[in-house]
């Protein structure tokens, strides 16, 4: 199934967890927030959120400066 995650879009399997995404994609869980079709889902709730074919993911990372 495709999915589009920052734009870009990617193949994955069907019933595929955020969090698995997540890893797939070799990124860091810390500090990261994750939209799902526009509905903002808690880092909590990775593991258990299926993600459908064709949904949009933005993923951001807060980067702390001064």
């Amino acid at each position: 199934m495709q999915i589009k995650v920052n734009g870009k879009i990617y193949n994955f399997d069907d019933n595929i967890t955020l969090e698995n995404i997540i890893n797939q994609l070799n990124i860091s869980h810390q500090n990261i927030i994750a939209e799902v079709n526009g509905q903002v889902v808690l880092k909590e709730k990775f593991n258990k959120t299926v993600i459908e074919d064709n949904s949009v993911i933005e993923l951001i990372k807060f980067v702390g400066g001064g």
